[in-house]
């Protein structure tokens, strides 16, 4: 292996490290379109996690100790985010949501999975751990 590869393979680990140090430790909410689009622009690389809820709608209050507690888990993994539907119907027309929760799972902006209705810990964490790198 050449001192050039040697050195490329140091600075994508180097690159990797920054990012990973870079990783929101919370959930994000999202309050405005800007803020997904700067959300996906930033971590184009990683899967977004996104949880579409409203303050009225009570399987939502049910989800969302569910969805703190695998943000908890997999912080380090994944970026997880919420986007109220009361707060943000464009983003919520734009993605198809018509009912909530819903749980959309984004890669570099693009839809990867949506869930309907309230998951359940075990049924989320088995496909986190499917989808982890």
């Amino acid at each position: 292996m050449s001192d050039n590869e040697l050195e490329k393979i140091r600075q994508r680990k180097a690159e990797m490290l920054m990012r990973m140090q870079s990783m929101p430790t919370g959930i994000i909410t999202i309050n405005t379109e800007q803020d997904l689009k700067r959300l996906t622009d930033e971590f184009n690389d990683k899967i977004i996690i996104i949880d579409f809820w409203a303050v009225w709608c009570s399987p939502c209050k049910i989800f969302a100790p569910i969805f703190e507690k695998l943000q908890q888990e997999y912080y380090k993994d994944f970026i997880f985010a919420k986007i109220n539907v009361d707060e943000n119907p464009l983003i919520a027309q734009y993605y198809g949501i018509s009912s909530i929760p819903t749980t959309l799972l984004l890669k570099d902006g693009q839809a990867l999975r949506k869930f309907v209705g309230v998951m359940n810990y075990p049924s989320m964490k088995q496909i986190l751990e499917k989808l982890k790198f």
